[in-house]
């Protein structure tokens, strides 16, 4: 297993209802993964993710919370939030709490700037990640004349722009057609497989099952079920208590006497080798 990048231990968050929206949570996320959290509504998955880069800080005493640093593993109660985008960079769900600025190119080039990233570096930073959300050309544009999803996969570029090690992204397709959602999911796995880290929440199981490397599904605070999205796909009983069904392949090639599919692809070659 690779380096530990972000490790929480009997985390409990509590808004102050008495329900904890957090209920001693205790997980580790290493370098390279592709993370997906998953559950219903209120589950936990938003106040679970804010955790990661010090947005929110357990309300119990003895949940500890750590995050990679240049100096090794530490607690993000030791660092302003801007020290931290190196390590653990985050996406908000609405695009239009992230975005402030009067062009795409101003947008990308102030992460890096605030990092003291040179600017050449950064010209070549922003062409690059704009290029790689599909929005090449688009330097000068103010954001108000994109459209929603376009505005969502800025927010994302201007997270990926400063190159942190781990990123958050909260519903990365919200607002995408299936073509841009694909496009977003593709983004983040070429930046995965440059060395980084993804975590994702999401609804789409059909984009999980075929992104992610690993699942981490939420019920009232906890960790209901985490592993491969093979493993957690599997467990259909287990998921009815998250109100999340698995991607329909799952469903099919299970109800078939075929379990073990769990993306098209998958289903195609086991019905292939049934007949």
């Amino acid at each position: 297993m690779t380096e530990v990048v972000i490790e929480l231990s009997d985390v409990v968050h509590d808004y102050g209802s008495g329900k904890p929206a957090l209920d001693g949570v205790s997980l580790s996320v290493h370098r390279g993964e592709f993370v997906a959290v998953i559950g219903k509504n209120g589950s936990g998955k938003t106040t679970l993710a804010k955790h990661f880069n010090g947005l929110l800080r357990p309300t119990n005493p003895a949940g500890r919370v750590r995050v990679r640093t240049a100096n090794g593993l530490a607690d993000p109660r030791r660092f302003k939030l801007h020290q931290l985008v190196p390590s653990v960079g985050y996406v908000f769900q609405n695009p239009d709490r992230q975005i402030f600025h009067d062009t795409c190119r101003e947008e990308l080039e102030f992460g890096p700037a605030n990092l003291g990233v040179d600017p050449a570096t950064t010209a070549r930073r922003v062409s690059e990640t704009l290029a790689l959300v599909g929005l090449a050309g688009r330097e000068e544009d103010n954001p108000v004349q994109l459209s929603r999803g376009e505005r969502q996969r800025l927010a994302i570029a201007s997270v990926l722009v400063m190159e942190s090690d781990a990123v958050v992204i909260d519903e990365p397709t919200t607002g995408q057609d299936p073509d841009e959602a694909r496009l977003i999911l593709e983004c983040l796995a070429r930046y995965r497989s440059a060395g980084h880290t993804v975590v994702i929440i999401s609804h789409d199981m059909a984009l999980v099952a075929e992104y992610a490397t690993r699942v981490i599904a939420m019920r009232q605070g906890r960790v209901l079920a985490d592993g491969t999205p093979r493993e957690v796909f599997a467990q259909q009983e287990v998921l009815r208590g998250t109100n999340i069904r698995p991607p329909q392949a799952a469903v099919l090639t299970a109800a078939l006497g075929l379990p073990g599919a769990i993306t098209v692809d998958d289903a195609v070659r086991e019905l292939r080798a049934a007949v």
